[in-house]
């Protein structure tokens, strides 16, 4: 998992070679041997769609991904089968009940299910009409719908066959999901997170996927496709392993860490999922009060000649996800409302002002003293804000008050577009005997302020 939260929306179609033969055999997991037992079976596309229908197959189980193939892909997947390129084998499992379930291919098979029935979910999952777009070799049926297409051509569809190698009821229980793990470990298809859901379900994963329906989070990150591939549930995860230990006992990889929280506790308690749950919605909660729509995102402070800085909006910054969440585990809700101003305040100084501070959320954000320092400062600032008052920081009153009045940099004398980027600074220098009062105050710009230093 990285540390700034980038998805590259390319991903290859599935596919794992030819099918095998019936057999019966072992696999080994950590040197214990399962039992698997499977056999290849042809279904045509219409048949699959019929047995979705009568729910003797589920495409989607719990465990699988969201679906994410763009229509642009779907349709050239559509338009392969129009043109008699082959299509991988899928895998299945039977359940107790004798029903399928789809181990791989589900994005194959959720495409022909959805251009049949003439559907498609666009970005905010509403239904609409599954037109094909972007065919290069059959580019005169772009713009048509199943129906729409010559009756030779829905017929086509709806007969050509899929391979399919069924794992029968009677394998181990967890062979279906090693398997999963197999198909798809080490590959582009799936994200880590992905992976997570399939491999360590439980009631942990079950947590992750409550938790990432959170609206109050969902309005922070504001990034749909971070939900549907699932990247909520891993910020969530990570989280929790975060806050879970001592930070002094990390040790990289991220991915690694994360999983070892995730497998120890992969099968919690209900008591011990309410407590997550309540110390994730606190800290949601205060990170929004807080930081509001800026939350885990970086400030950019301005330069010589550009003294304006800006937030960069478009990424979510992981290590400042890290320490904005973890940071208010250890208080009391009410011990923060009183002092979100200068908590807000005290982070974007040391994003812009802190060089240590700014090297631990851009560069081996991952690497253990990166974590340690960057913790360590940002404790030490809270407990400095929450625990003691200091009279040294203007408050956020006298700021607002200033900027609203004229935000004009008493410095470079440059107009301050955004007050995140103000500072209050001591005409009268605070070392030199100058006072922490009104008339003693001006608004600068934080790069004009941080450049005069102590001087008059």
């Amino acid at each position: 998992m990285s540390d700034e939260y980038t998805i590259n929306e390319q991903e290859e179609l599935e596919g794992h070679g030819p099918i095998a033969e019936s057999g019966e055999g072992d696999v080994f997991e950590n040197g214990v041997k399962k039992k698997i037992i499977w056999h290849p079976m042809d279904y045509s596309i219409g048949q699959l769609r019929f047995m979705k229908n009568e729910k003797e197959l589920d495409p989607n189980p719990s465990w699988q991904r969201n679906y994410v193939y763009d229509r642009t892909k779907a349709s050239k997947l559509i338009e392969s089968v129009l043109l008699d390129v082959p299509i991988p084998a899928v895998y299945l499992a039977e359940e107790k009940d004798n029903t399928l379930s789809v181990i791989d291919g589900q994005q194959r098979l959720t495409t022909f299910f959805l251009f049949i029935d003439e559907k498609f979910p666009d970005k905010e999952k509403v239904e609409i009409p599954f037109t094909l777009t972007g065919l290069k070799v059959l580019p005169e049926y772009n713009r048509f719908t199943f129906s729409e297409l010559p009756k030779e051509l829905q017929t086509k569809l709806k007969n050509t066959p899929i391979h399919a190698i069924i794992i029968k009821n009677d394998s181990d229980e967890d062979v279906k999901f090693d398997i999963f793990e197999r198909l798809n470990t080490g590959s582009l298809k799936l994200n880590e997170d992905e992976i997570r859901n399939s491999v360590y379900r439980g009631p942990y994963i079950d947590l992750l996927d409550k938790l990432s329906d959170d609206k109050t989070f969902d309005i922070m990150v504001r990034k749909p496709n971070f939900k549907n591939r699932m990247f909520y549930r891993g910020m969530i995860l990570r989280f929790f392993a975060l806050s879970e230990k001592n930070i002094q006992l990390y040790r990289p990889s991220m991915k690694q860490y994360c999983n070892k929280e995730l497998r120890e506790n992969r099968n919690m308690s209900e008591s011990k999922a309410g407590d997550y749950q309540k110390r994730f919605e606190k800290c949601v909660y205060l990170c929004k009060e807080t930081f509001g729509n800026n939350a885990f995102r970086r400030f950019s402070p301005g330069k010589e000649g550009a003294e304006n800085g800006s937030w960069v909006a478009s990424r979510i910054n992981m290590a400042l996800f890290d320490v904005q969440m973890c940071g208010f585990i250890g208080y009391d809700t009410s011990q923060i409302m009183g002092h979100t101003d200068e908590i807000r305040e005290r982070m974007l100084d040391l994003i812009c002002n802190d060089q240590e501070f700014s090297n631990a959320i851009e560069m081996k954000t991952s690497n253990t003293d990166q974590i340690k320092l960057r913790f360590k400062k940002w404790t030490d600032a809270l407990d400095s804000i929450v625990l003691s008052s200091s009279p040294r920081n203007f408050s956020y009153e006298i700021k607002k008050q200033l900027f609203e009045k004229d935000p004009t940099c008493g410095i470079c004398h440059n107009q301050i577009l955004a007050i995140e980027d103000a500072e209050v600074d001591h005409i009268d220098p605070y070392s030199k005997g100058g006072q922490t009062a009104l008339e003693n105050a001006q608004i600068t710009h934080r790069y004009c302020n941080r450049h005069k230093s102590n001087n008059i």
